[in-house]
């Protein structure tokens, strides 16, 4: 699966140490000595909040770092990236509906900007069960959620690779998906990626679903590494079958 969902799944699963039952380094505890110098002069600084945010969440301590992004997003509600931090957050935490509800919030303050469609379609297919539940939505209709912000992702940011790669890879947990879209997806990544022989394998799996079997063959036919050849077996003896 794809590098930034382990990331994702790894992060949820981490306990957030309070930064207070930790032992703070000199540098570290100079460093909040002047994010909470700054806070008491200007109290009214979403800057000063957003930073100091920053700087407990690196520290381990959540909750006081979601305390002080909510003041700055109570400052500043128009501020796109304060979602985003927010939704970050939430997601370690493993509150699924809020990390969902900022990363939309971010999408509706700065539509353009691919990597909070990307962050909002993570949660919406990782997370799937605790959203179907939260937010009262069947499966399918929120697969096709996760499907649209991946698309958006890629769409905004047609040359980043991990972006192009999530949208393909999640035609696949789909219901009754659409494959010459799949298929365009992966044609896709395969322009980006150096990783030739795993899409050309992605790209025949694609063909077998849309029941074309010499496009699967052709596909086949241009892996190279000997790695594959078991994979490689497998797929043309289902092309043997169509």
């Amino acid at each position: 699966m794809r590098s930034m969902l382990l990331w994702l799944f790894c992060t949820i699963l981490l306990t957030a140490v309070p930064a207070s039952d930790r032992a703070l380094g000199a540098r570290d505890q100079g460093e909040q000595i002047v994010h909470e110098k700054f806070l008491q002069e200007h109290p009214g600084s979403a800057t000063g909040h957003s930073g100091f945010a920053e700087f407990l969440s690196q520290e381990g301590d959540l909750r006081a770092a979601i305390l002080h992004w909510r003041t700055a997003q109570l400052l500043a509600p128009g501020n796109a990236a304060i979602a985003n931090s927010l939704g970050g957050a939430y997601l370690r935490m493993g509150k699924a509906a809020a990390s969902a509800a900022q990363f939309a919030r971010a999408i509706g303050l700065e539509s353009d900007n691919a990597a909070y469609h990307f962050n909002l379609a993570n949660v919406e297919f990782m997370l799937r069960h605790d959203l179907t539940a939260a937010w009262k939505m069947e499966m399918p209709n929120l697969l096709r959620l996760a499907l649209a912000e991946f698309r958006e992702a890629s769409r905004l940011s047609p040359n980043d690779v991990e972006y192009a790669r999530a949208y393909a890879e999640t035609f696949y947990g789909m219901p009754n998906p659409d494959w010459s879209e799949a298929e365009a997806a992966w044609k896709h990544v395969l322009s980006l990626s150096p990783q030739g022989d795993f899409v050309y394998l992605q790209l025949a799996r694609v063909s077998l679903k849309r029941g074309d079997a010499e496009g699967a063959r052709q596909f086949l036919n241009k892996i190279i590494d000997g790695r594959n050849d078991g994979l490689k077996r497998k797929l043309q003896a289902q092309a043997d079958r169509l």
